[in-house]
């Protein structure tokens, strides 16, 4: 599934710079050894989100480049730039980079759960970490490329006490043998601790807690409007004790999937 979103983003991205290069020309008718260096070439990829940006008066590709925290040569690239002169109404694409992260493996952690949450491949993860097996220790650090959030990258939740495969699928309203699917799982058994990708569309909103609802429900305030989401069984009394308390909520299709 992340493969075909991958390659949804990059056509997408491909398009965006089609189509600035081709404005561009327009305007310019008329009057961008080892875990070190995997770190270097990951800070200078470009991700498959990008910016637009209106070229203001003194404005120049040194000085954007400074502004976005990356390089003149990035910004070149990214719109096919043959100099370093632009034009004040001029549109530039600027690239997000991708930023890697080094990430300590917790208990449930797979290669294939953190490829998910990530939005990488499980062969990437194995590349740049020179990994000979799918094998990894609680405790093991790795680096892992973190691509800018998009709400079609899939989020991951944790399995509680009390769920099961059955009770997961129906509070996220997916069918169970998608969901395992999805999970490579070969069993209908779920382990606590275990991380599960939830398809879906994921959202991420900045809320204020109201409290519970019920006990599989929690109320939040999203900017005056009354947000409600779905809870694992058991939980609730403990979003109603941060009554008030602010909290970044990841949620797809009406239920929580983790709140910071």
């Amino acid at each position: 599934m992340n493969t075909i979103t991958m390659k949804r983003k990059e056509r997408i991205a491909i398009t965006q710079k089609k189509r600035i290069k081709a404005r561009n020309k327009r305007i310019a008718a008329a009057t961008v050894a080892g875990t070190i260096t995997a770190l270097i070439l990951m800070n200078g990829k470009a991700g498959a989100c990008s910016t637009e940006y209106l070229v203001k008066p003194n404005d120049t590709l040194y000085s954007l480049s400074k502004k976005y925290d990356i390089t003149v040569d990035q910004l070149m690239e990214a719109n096919s730039l043959t100099s370093e002169k632009i034009l004040v109404g001029q549109q530039l694409l600027v690239p997000d980079l991708v930023k890697p992260i080094m990430y300590s493996v917790q208990r449930g952690d797979t290669l294939y759960s953190l490829s998910k949450m990530y939005g990488s491949t499980v062969k990437e993860l194995k590349e740049i970490n020179f990994l000979q097996s799918n094998q990894i220790n609680i405790g093991q650090t790795i680096l892992i490329p973190q691509v800018a959030f998009n709400q079609e990258v899939g989020e991951m939740y944790t399995v509680l006490p009390g769920d099961t495969l059955w009770g997961i699928a129906n509070r996220y309203g997916i069918d169970p043998q998608e969901l395992a699917k999805e999970n490579d799982l070969h069993m209908e058994m779920v382990i606590i601790g275990q991380q599960l990708f939830i398809p879906g569309t994921a959202s991420v909103s900045e809320v204020e807690i109201v409290g519970a609802a019920d006990s599989f429900t929690v109320e939040f305030n999203d900017e005056g409007k009354l947000l409600v989401l779905k809870v694992p069984y058991g939980t609730a009394s403990a979003y109603q004790e941060m009554s008030g308390q602010y909290v970044r909520v990841i949620h797809k299709n009406g239920a929580v999937i983790s709140a910071s």
